[in-house]
């Protein structure tokens, strides 16, 4: 019976030498840090990429009145994770005509499109990239020097004013434009 004793006290230290070198020498994993966009983070490591140029949707030029195409990329490419990240894309407009974008269709679940382009991406992880396609109606009427223009750019919202929530600008603005013949 001492012996077994003393066998399992062996067999005991044995175990515990062996989980205390363990807990030692591999670090635990912790979940990855995120950063709110709507604070005073440091923002700098995400970019966005857009196309320059609108495609038509069919046909080999843009047309007034018809379909375009074009597309924006988000990145993080941060070691941190970051919430509340806004893309947004407006039609920049001359003075006294339509400022609203018409969009037909965009793809990413995140993006609401009422006159423009808004997406609030919840979360951006580490190394994560979205792409966003959206389809638009041109204007019907040849607008003004026959370009189109959509200026597309990250910001954060910021506090309100006058009940109102204004959105800083984070980065460059990208431009994508369309040439009607």
């Amino acid at each position: 019976m001492r012996r077994l004793t003393s066998l399992a006290a062996v067999v005991g230290c044995a175990a515990a030498a062996g989980y205390a070198v363990k807990a030692l020498t591999v670090p635990e994993p912790r979940p990855a840090r995120v950063i709110d966009a709507d604070g005073d983070a440091d923002l700098t490591h995400l970019s966005l990429h857009a196309d320059p140029r609108l495609v038509p949707v069919t046909g080999h030029r843009l047309v007034p009145g018809r379909r375009a195409r074009y597309a924006f990329t988000v990145t993080n490419a941060g070691t941190e994770g970051v919430r509340h990240v806004v893309a947004r894309s407006v039609k920049v407009s001359a003075p006294g005509t339509d400022d609203r974008l018409a969009v037909v269709s965009v793809s990413d679940p995140s993006c609401s499109a009422i006159g423009r382009v808004e997406c609030i991406f919840q979360r951006l992880a580490p190394g994560e990239s979205r792409t966003v396609r959206v389809v638009v109606d041109t204007p019907a009427d040849r607008p003004p020097r026959g370009r189109m223009t959509i200026n597309t750019f990250l910001g954060r919202f910021t506090g309100p004013v006058g009940g109102t929530i204004p959105l800083e600008v984070i980065g460059e603005v990208r431009p994508t434009t369309g040439r009607f013949p």
